[in-house]
């Protein structure tokens, strides 16, 4: 029985965690605003394979009129910048999944008949980035969190995904 268990230990593999360290990735994610941003991942480089750091970037914005109304003088209709950043941090890898955490900062705009309205939007999240048998450099990310907005005269607390789903789509290089 012993000799049993000890050929099953050394038959089992070590778990390869998806190795990110100096890797760059493209993609979508709206994760961090209302509306999809275009996406850019950074890998750290870390000692280790499981030490999953990445700083991103993204910026996004929504340009649109009202159906049915006729613009006014002083507005545009509504539309939306939002530029932020985020350091993603490894909670738990394993070969084709990586768990983490991330906290992150950013500007968001929005413009609509009111006028504009700037505000800071810092968040922080819990995520999975799943990479698909056959597509290992293809990471589909899901989140949730809470965004905090700061602006003048109020400040937000949300969820952040807010009503829609929060995901993202990279292609690692």
């Amino acid at each position: 029985m012993v000799l049993t268990s000890v050929l099953l230990c050394l038959a089992c593999g070590e778990a390869q965690a998806k190795d990110l360290r100096g890797r760059f990735a493209l993609g979508f994610n709206n994760n961090f605003s209302s509306f999809s941003s275009l996406s850019v991942k950074i890998g750290m480089p870390t000692p280790k394979p499981t030490l999953n750091i990445q700083a991103q970037a993204l910026v996004g914005f929504s340009i649109s009129a009202v159906a049915g109304e006729e613009p006014d003088a002083g507005a545009d209709g509504p539309d939306q910048f939002f530029a932020g950043g985020r350091l993603l941090l490894p909670i738990l890898v394993e070969d084709n999944l990586n768990v983490y955490g991330g906290v992150g900062a950013g500007y968001v705009r929005h413009k609509d008949a009111e006028g504009p309205q700037n505000r800071l939007r810092v968040q922080g999240v819990v995520g999975v980035e799943f990479f698909f048998f056959g597509l290992e450099n293809l990471g589909l990310s899901a989140e949730f969190g809470l965004k905090l907005d700061v602006m003048p005269a109020q400040v937000e607390v949300e969820t952040s995904s807010g009503s829609a789903a929060s995901v993202g789509l990279h292609y690692y290089f």
